[in-house]
């Protein structure tokens, strides 16, 4: 599984996500996907196959799912505007049931503040 954090993520996000959970994570500009539109995101994710999950907070992806189905899978996070501090809170609280619900095949996964 590899995760792909969306622009409006903190890329730093990625390598903390790496460190703290064991999982293979990237920020969109790692993979010079910075500046593409969600569109196109979504077909790279999809091109990139099964066990591609795009973290974001934009619906937009979520509706991609609803539509095109998967691949990518998403977790979508609801918590709006925060802190990196209160966002690494709540993927602490929250990753470990996130992953076990995506590796299950979960297409769309919602975390958010408790």
């Amino acid at each position: 599984m590899i995760f792909w954090l969306n622009a409006q993520l903190p890329p730093s996000l990625s390598q903390w996500l790496t460190d703290t959970f064991g999982v293979n994570a990237l920020a969109l500009r790692d993979l010079d996907l910075r500046e593409a539109q969600d569109i196109d995101i979504f077909t790279a994710a999809k091109t990139n196959g099964l066990g591609t999950v795009i973290i974001t907070k934009d619906r937009d992806f979520v509706d991609l799912v609803v539509r095109q189905g998967i691949p990518p899978q998403i977790l979508w996070l609801t918590c709006g505007n925060i802190s990196n501090r209160d966002l690494k809170r709540i993927f602490i609280s929250a990753f470990p049931e996130a992953l076990t619900l995506l590796e299950q095949g979960e297409p769309i996964v919602e975390i958010g503040r408790a």
